[in-house]
């Protein structure tokens, strides 16, 4: 029985884009035998003492869609509601790694593969962390056509396939998205080009480590 652990946010409109997504992943995996999922609103997770830690110890893979810099995921942003002094809410930073615990890790945001990922091989070298190491964009009037490149990737991956191999064909699939929306069967699509440039700058920025 293989365990997946699903975090995700949703504050903001770009974020309730991918925590639908989210739900989506979950609905579909679900589906499968032998695997059992969890899914799992961060910024509730992260705020409950142990309650992330408990959830990914008993986990085989972590899934992140939300926000995220170099050296963090983010549970909440800062806003200007907040009190003065008051920083972004991290779910995992640079300092609190750990709570990954060599799980391998898909993180469905921006710019954190080689900060934060470059955090986690230092503590985990035997893991596997799959990210962005810039921004990771979709056109929201087509955002449908961007999840479906996503959600099957991390099916994909904890159905066996490495992160190499994953980012590989991450890589082919973006492309394939990029040709479908610049010149292909989406052109007439709304905001086909600047989804099409999306597409193409998320097969350049995909990666894994180690």
């Amino acid at each position: 029985m293989k365990s997946i652990l699903i975090l995700f946010t949703c504050y903001d409109s770009n974020s309730a884009y991918t925590a639908s997504w989210a739900r989506s992943l979950h609905d579909d995996l679900v589906k499968q035998q032998n695997v059992s999922c969890f899914l799992a609103d961060a910024q509730y997770l992260c705020r409950s003492g142990s309650a992330l830690a408990d959830a990914v110890e008993r986990s085989d893979f972590v899934v992140f869609y939300g926000h995220g810099q170099r050296d963090k995921w983010i549970a909440l942003p800062d806003l200007p509601t907040r009190s003065p002094g008051v920083a972004s809410l991290s779910l995992i930073d640079a300092s609190t790694v750990g709570v990954l615990q060599g799980r391998k890790v898909y993180a469905g945001c921006c710019w954190s593969l080689y900060g934060l990922g470059g955090s986690y091989v230092a503590q985990f070298p035997t893991g596997e962390y799959l990210g962005y190491n810039h921004e990771f964009g979709f056109e929201s009037r087509n955002d449908s056509f961007f999840r479906d490149v996503v959600n099957p990737s991390v099916i994909n991956f904890v159905n066996g396939d490495p992160a190499v191999k994953v980012v590989q064909d991450l890589r082919t699939e973006w492309a394939a998205l990029h040709a479908k929306f610049f010149s292909g069967s989406l052109k007439s699509r709304p905001n086909a080009p600047f989804a099409a440039q999306l597409a193409l700058d998320n097969s350049k920025r995909i990666g894994s480590r180690p």
